[in-house]
C-alpha cells in the first residue's frame, strides 16, 4: 500500500465523515434545543483540523531530500503524531473540566430520541474512523495515522461516555 496515498485517504475520508456528523449534529441540537449537542458539533468540526495535520504531515515527510535535510523529511510523521496528542490531551482537559463544572453546578439535560440516535450514529462512525486508521497505519506504520486513530477513538469512547450518563 502506498505510504502517501493512504495517508491523504485517511485524512479525506475523516475529513469527509467528521464535516457529515457536524452537519447531523448541528442540525439535530438545533432540532432539540440541545447546546450539548449544538457545541459537540462544533467540536466534531475541529475534529477535521487533524485530519488536515495528518495530510499536511503525510506530505511533508514525503518531500525529497535536500541540502538543509540530506535523510529526508521523515520527522514530519512524528511531528504530526506529536501535535495531534497534544490536541488529544487539550480535548481530555476541556472534557474533565466541563464534566466538573456540570456535577457542580447540578444541570440536568432533556435529551430526546433524536439527540440519542445523533450520539449512536456518532460512535459508530468515530470507531470506524479509528477502525479505518488503525488498518491503514497497520500497513503503511504511519505514525501520524495511528494517534489519529486514536483521537477518533477517544471522540467514539468520550459518545459512550455521554450516552451512559443519559441513561443513569
Amino acid at each position: 500500500m502506498d505510504k502517501t496515498r493512504a495517508g491523504y485517504t485517511e485524512g479525506v475520508v475523516s475529513i469527509i465523515i467528521n464535516t457529515t456528523l457536524f452537519g447531523l449534529k448541528m442540525w439535530a441540537g438545533i432540532v432539540t434545543g440541545s447546546l450539548a449537542l449544538t457545541a459537540d458539533a462544533w467540536h466534531t468540526l475541529s475534529d477535521s483540523l487533524s485530519s488536515i495535520f495528518v495530510i499536511g504531515g503525510v506530505k511533508l515527510s514525503t518531500r525529497k531530500p535536500d541540502r538543509k535535510h540530506p535523510f529526508g523529511h521523515g520527522r514530519w510523521e512524528q511531528i504530526t503524531a506529536v501535535f495531534i496528542g497534544v490536541l488529544l490531551g487539550i480535548i481530555a482537559f476541556s472534557f474533565l473540566q466541563d464534566s466538573i463544572i456540570s456535577m457542580r453546578d447540578k444541570e440536568s439535560a432533556n435529551f430526546g430520541v433524536l439527540a440519542i440516535a445523533v450520539t449512536i450514529v456518532s460512535i459508530v462512525m468515530k470507531e470506524a474512523l479509528a477502525q479505518y486508521a488503525f488498518y491503514i497505519y497497520r500497513k503503511t506504520g504511519n505514525v501520524s495515522i495511528k494517534a489519529d486513530g486514536w483521537h477518533h477513538r477517544s471522540d467514539a469512547l468520550s459518545s459512550v461516555a455521554v450516552l451512559i450518563g443519559i441513561f443513569f
